[in-house]
């Protein structure tokens, strides 16, 4: 059981995604960082996109992807992405 979830561990590496922040009139920002693991930079900036449409669905509006921009190797270094977005009218 204990090779099994280090295999899992090694796999799916660690994951966290900031709190969305305030960087100017309804414009935000975002990031989320991956350790270790196989994960593409889609599944890292999705990470980051899911916090974003959260926060704007929260808010009645929907997500506006303004800039994003990811760093870090698969499987070699950590890997970040971090996004700015909208929340604008549906």
């Amino acid at each position: 059981m204990k090779k099994i979830l280090i295999l899992c561990a090694i796999i799916t590496g660690c994951q966290s995604v900031s709190p969305v922040v305030s960087i100017g009139k309804d414009a935000y920002m975002v990031g989320a960082n991956v350790r270790g693991g196989l994960t593409s930079d889609a599944e890292v900036t999705a990470l980051s996109v899911r916090r974003a449409t959260e926060w704007c669905e929260a808010l009645g509006k929907q997500m506006e992807l303004t800039n994003a921009s990811n760093s870090g190797t698969q499987g070699w270094t950590p890997q970040q992405s971090q996004i700015m977005f909208k929340c604008v009218a549906k």
